[in-house]
């Protein structure tokens, strides 16, 4: 038998469909900053704050009730699968289905009905009518991560993918359509009673309303996937020799165990930035910015956030891609697979977070301009702070998917408690004793990533007992991000001398990302087996190796 060439093919298979989820995660996150330009320019500053306050609110919920359920019924899925248990996993799907509209239900009732209290929590009480818009959204999502989870199990991750796509494009289009005809409406009732911020909060929740379009949309064509497939499910199904079937009490019970460390992870991240926007807020409103705070928010939210969000895209797809295929080698014990993927799935994203870190360091003005035609110093200066953590983030974000696939649930659940502990202490500390006010989150977010990164990191080389590559797998990626850094920073100077310039711009993103592909190649610090790896990587691979560039 062929170890070594059934374990490429298996690495192959691997990094393949993590790199379909993460074409589809950075498209839905490119769709997503397309939305946020002209949000700009329709509800502005203060109702992307309102906006941001309203799905912070969603984003608690959605992870208790949500979050973990593709990654926990993925992971159990395809350890049947595994075995040849198809009577099992379509049980553990149906028992899943079940247990995720009863806490979408009460996710939605209790975000509906409460919607001023939760609102008020915040200190943005204009908030609350984009929140009634988008209860509907957790029920609906809670539904559909069961589907993205159970094919994930399956060994796919085309229908997420594709999913995640459709759902964006009508959370684009319905939101902005909303927001416009919403913040008119808006317009009329403000004057009626005399507070211009109906505007802004109509306006939000016409913005959020694209979320509820998103996720039926995404949810139905998940239940045609779902139709389509049915043939070949039962026919698994009825050639299952398995006799035991599991009990339902056992798989709500296994449920519930997988999901639990998986949301207090992600609990621990949501939590620490809703309690970055509750302290903000609190402090600025205490030191007599209670104006400015909303429209800072906004900009952290609505455009630095949104960036750095393109980036973080690739760590949290190609992670979601690593439970499934991890678990399965780790009861296998084919830990030396292990090895290989861990080390593979590092390296891609360090080879893609490194070189948009520097690149929105170096050109932070222009791109706020490329994009929202802002000239303010807030949103680029927080981009070069923030340009460091999306490296950090990525980093983190990955090794603790890495951590959960090998079955270590509750090491990075410590690891993010440390962090966030420290983080909100010295967020805290910035914004009592200096003139920082929104850099401080941005700032002391870069301190929580970082913690988390070092503990993650270390936790992996003591458990797989193993060595990175220190060069390959940062040391020239960063070499050579810095260089294009440098060049495209210069360049960008000169163009733009006289200001700003969309086309000169744009031209400036092209050089540098011609300059990181260059060094990267010249230097031999990728290979065309890591090439091809991705979708459409053999073609150019062997166009490289025709010119000599690549081995």
């Amino acid at each position: 038998m062929d170890t070594k060439g059934t374990k490429s093919k298996n690495t192959n298979n691997f990094i393949v469909q993590g790199s379909i989820l993460a074409i589809a995660g950075v498209l839905v996150r490119l769709l997503g900053l397309f939305k946020r330009i002209p949000l700009a320019y329709i509800i502005g500053n203060t109702g992307n704050g309102y906006y941001a306050t309203a799905f912070d609110i969603y984003q608690i919920f959605y992870t208790i009730s949500a979050y973990g359920i593709p990654v926990a019924l993925s992971k159990l899925v395809s350890a049947k699968v595994s075995k040849g248990e198809y009577k099992n996993a379509d049980k553990i799907f149906k028992c899943a289905l079940k247990f995720s509209i009863v806490m979408g239900l009460l996710s939605s009732f209790v975000v509906f009905f409460f919607s001023n209290q939760l609102a008020n929590a915040f200190g943005e009480p204009m908030s609350f009518l984009a929140l009634r818009m988008i209860s509907p959204t957790l029920l609906i999502v809670c539904v559909l991560s069961v589907f993205r989870g159970y094919y994930q199990g399956m060994g796919t991750m085309v229908p997420t993918a594709i999913s995640q796509v459709i759902e964006q494009i009508f959370v684009v289009g319905v939101g902005i359509g909303g927001s416009y005809f919403l913040a008119k409406y808006g317009t009329k009732v403000g004057m009626l009673l005399h507070n211009e911020n109906y505007k802004y909060s109509y306006g939000a929740a016409g913005a959020i309303a694209g979320c509820v379009a998103g996720a039926i949309l995404a949810l139905a064509f998940m239940l045609l996937m779902y139709k389509a497939g049915s043939r070949r499910f039962k026919r698994n199904i009825y050639k299952d020799p398995t006799t035991v079937i599991d009990s339902s009490y056992s798989i709500y019970r296994s449920v519930i165990l997988t999901i639990i460390p998986i949301v207090i992870s992600s609990s621990v991240t949501t939590v620490s930035g809703f309690c970055d926007h509750f302290i903000h807020n609190k402090v600025m409103d205490i030191k007599g910015f209670s104006e400015l705070k909303t429209a800072n928010w906004g900009i952290y939210s609505g455009k630095y956030m949104v960036l750095v969000s393109v980036v973080l895209a690739l760590s949290s797809a190609m992670g979601m891609a690593t439970v499934p295929t991890l678990s399965g080698h780790v009861k296998k014990k084919e830990f030396d697979i292990v090895k290989s993927k861990v080390k593979s799935v590092i390296r891609i994203t360090m080879m893609v977070a490194i070189p948009a870190a520097a690149g929105l360091a170096a050109l932070a003005p222009s791109v706020m301009y490329l994009l929202f035609s802002t000239t303010d110093v807030v949103a680029p200066t927080l981009l070069r702070i923030g340009s460091v953590g999306i490296v950090l983030f990525s980093l983190s974000s990955i090794t603790g998917y890495i951590l959960q696939g090998m079955s270590h649930l509750y090491v990075p659940i410590k690891h993010a408690l440390i962090a966030m502990v420290i983080h909100l202490s010295l967020m805290t500390l910035l914004l009592f004793t200096t003139d920082l006010k929104v850099y401080a989150v941005a700032l002391s977010n870069n301190v929580f990533a970082l913690i988390m990164c070092i503990l993650n990191v270390l936790a992996i080389m003591r458990i797989l007992r193993c060595r990175f590559d220190l060069l390959r797998t940062f040391g020239m990626p960063f070499i050579s991000s810095a260089v294009m850094g440098v060049a495209i920073y210069l360049i960008d100077k000169v163009l733009c001398n006289n200001g700003f310039s969309r086309i000169k711009i744009i031209f400036s993103i092209i050089i540098g990302a011609i300059i990181y592909a260059l060094i990267m190649l010249l230097t031999r610090s990728v290979s065309a087996e890591e090439l091809s790896r991705f979708p459409g990587g053999r073609k150019i691979a062997r166009i490289l190796e025709k010119i000599h560039l690549i081995r």
